[in-house]
Order: structure tokens, then sequence, then C-alpha cells
């Protein structure tokens, strides 16, 4: 599916009622996965930023586009740090960074504050997030979920993912980043599906 097709589904459905009001979820949580291939990231990315925009301009739908690189180079430069991270970088192995930037940058203290930040500063009715694989293996996107389910339960939060949400009996449930990096998660819904099984409407 060409790209602006699949992103005007994407319009439709994140642009229903029965969407924003969260219909036929059950008593799951509101985490929706789209997943594309990375061969397209760059187009993707401003696909991302159009749709917020035609959210905005033509159903009147606020929405926090959250980053996750953004949220750590802004992380950093809060506390004076980035320039002393570039320098830490160059001199530590890859194996001392995964274990320090997976303690510094925790849900519990880092990731549940920027996520309640970003929602407040726009009174959003959708939280999208993205930048997925340049937080990789520092950041892993099960673990962001499951943290965040305890604290986003009344909006939809979409996450748009590099590479495969596996469903099925034989394989189980994960969030397979690049088709090569699984992450076990089963809460969340892949997004396309919704419009079949709602039959999302105006």
């Amino acid at each position: 599916m060409a790209i602006h097709a699949e992103f005007n589904k994407l319009f439709e459905i994140m642009g229903s009622k029965r969407f924003l009001s969260l219909e036929g979820l059950g008593k799951e949580v509101p985490f929706f996965i789209h997943a594309y291939e990375i061969r397209n990231q760059r187009n993707i990315y401003i696909a991302i930023g159009n749709l917020q925009k035609r959210l905005k301009k033509e159903k009147g739908i606020e929405t926090a586009l959250v980053g996750l690189y953004d949220l750590v180079v802004e992380y950093f430069l809060e506390k004076g740090e980035l320039e002393d991270v570039f320098k830490y970088e160059k001199e530590n192995s890859k194996q001392v960074l995964l274990k320090d930037f997976t303690s510094i940058i925790n849900p519990e203290e880092v990731i549940i504050p920027y996520f309640k930040k970003k929602r407040e500063e726009c009174n959003c009715r959708i939280m999208m997030v993205y930048q997925v694989g340049e937080v990789f293996p520092y950041l892993r996107t099960h673990i962001i979920l499951n943290t965040l389910q305890s604290q986003i339960k009344d909006i939809p939060l979409v996450v748009f993912f590099p590479g495969e949400y596996i469903m099925s009996k034989e394989l189980g449930f994960s969030l397979n980043l690049f088709g090569k990096f699984p992450g076990p998660y089963y809460r969340a819904f892949k997004l396309e599906d919704y419009l079949i099984r709602s039959g999302v409407h105006d």
C-alpha cells in the first residue's frame, strides 16, 4: 500500500468518533501499533507530521507527537549534560553505554513525566509515538508501553513502529524491531485492524 493511501486510512480511523471514545476495546488499554518498513522511515516521518496537521485542521483533534529520541536529547539538554554524553560515548564501550543509558533513562523517573508533560501541553485527544529505532536498545517499546499502561487509559496512544507486530498462536505476541529484535507485548492492537473490527464511521 502506498504511504499516501496508508495514511488516509489512518486519518479515517484516528479521526473517527468511535476511535476517540475508545469503543470496541472492552477493558483493554487504548494502545495501538502501526508497523512500517524501516526503508520507508523518512517518508513515514513526513506522513506522521502531515497526519498530525490534518487531524487538527480537518477534525479539530489535538494530538501530542512524542519522539523518543527527542525525549533523550531534551533530558540531557535540561541537565546541561548533552556535550558530556557525546564525550562519554566516544570513551566507552557499547556495553557500558547500554547499561548506563538504561539506568539513566528509566521509565518511572524520565518516561512517565515526559509523557505527562507532552499531554498537558496541548490537552491532546491522541498521543502518537515515533523515533523508536533511534533509541534502541536502551529504550525498548514493550517496556515503555508496560510502564504507560497505568498512566494512559482514557485516550488512544499510537506507536509508529519500524518492524512487525506479530500476533499469532504459533509465535505469540511480539514487537519485532527491524524484523530482528523481538520484544514480548500483548496488550496493544494493530491500528489498521480497528477499522475492520469496529466498523469505524464518523
